[in-house]
């Protein structure tokens, strides 16, 4: 058992369903601490991740990482079924900055538009927070079922109530899912459409976070070059928390034809991490992307 199959509980989802954002979270937390507290195997694994990316890792600093990692599994279950506190959040404690001008930069220039996302943050609130704000999305990701079939019907839900932008689930959960081709669908019809770039799967290749050695990119760079700058707009956001409550949506743009764009994705999650490392969760699975042979 994990964290998260651990926390990932319909008594929990009920739990969620029924408190508020001021009263679940904090159990939500405790519970998870308590899991870290039986469990010292994981807790050691995570130190040992943050020694190899030279991050703090003593026992108060690895305290506030375990709270962050449970943070992100609240926010999970919350946006799994919460709809009109979900909604008022992202209208209301996100600030969304000037991110919004490339979403309507692609509009007016007729551009499709790739998010390269990253295990960091408040992810499961950005699809939510786009919506908020009118825009479609498009978001690849495996949400085996309970979640995926809550995503969707939650998604429906706040779509039908709130007159938000659409969002549409590229799950690779499900039997017979192409994702290239997905992909590839999608920037020709000019809509946005995120995926992560920070996962060590077949297509990845060695990348550098932090001057240590990593296996990332999940082969987004082979969707990628297929595109130009005059037709596909290419970002990478994050949710960053700045309270238990609020949160800021950064995003980083950059360029296809200027060198290699994995590269620039890193430099943007880097930059996240060397300010903010406690809220970089993949910290918890990271040994699955040190390369063997170091």
């Amino acid at each position: 058992m994990s964290i998260g199959s651990f926390l990932l509980t319909k008594d929990n989802l009920a739990l969620v369903k029924k408190k508020s954002w001021k009263f679940g979270r904090p159990e939500i937390i405790d519970l998870g601490m308590r899991y870290y507290d039986a469990h010292p195997d994981e807790v050691a694994v995570i130190a040992q991740n943050l020694a190899y990316m030279g991050l703090p890792n003593s026992d108060a600093a690895l305290d506030t990482v375990l709270r962050e990692i449970i943070v992100h599994y609240y926010e999970k279950l919350f946006i799994l079924v919460k709809t009109y506190e979900a909604y008022w959040i992202a209208k209301n404690r996100i600030d969304m900055g000037a991110s919004l001008e490339v979403f309507e930069e692609a509009r007016q220039t007729n551009k499709g538009v790739f998010l390269g996302q990253s295990h960091f943050g408040a992810t499961y609130l950005m699809g939510i927070a786009l919506m908020a704000q009118g825009v479609d999305i498009n978001v690849v990701g495996n949400f085996p079922d309970p979640a995926g079939t809550l995503m969707q019907q939650q998604t429906s839900e706040i779509v039908s109530r709130y007159n938000t932008g659409t969002a549409t689930l590229i799950n690779l959960a499900e039997e017979g899912t192409d994702v290239p081709m997905e992909m590839i669908r999608a920037f020709l019809t000019k809509k946005i459409l995120s995926n992560v770039y920070d996962e060590n799967n077949q297509f990845s290749k060695p990348v550098t976070l932090l001057g240590r050695p990593l296996l990332g990119g999940s082969g987004m760079d082979k969707i990628l070059k297929n595109f130009s700058d005059d037709k596909l707009i290419v970002a990478t956001p994050f949710l960053v928390r700045t309270s238990d409550e609020t949160f800021r949506y950064e995003l980083d743009r950059h360029t296809l034809s200027k060198g290699d764009i994995i590269d620039k994705f890193y430099a943007s999650l880097e930059a996240r991490i060397e300010h903010h490392y406690a809220q970089w969760y993949f910290i918890h699975e990271l040994h699955h992307s040190i390369p063997t042979k170091l």
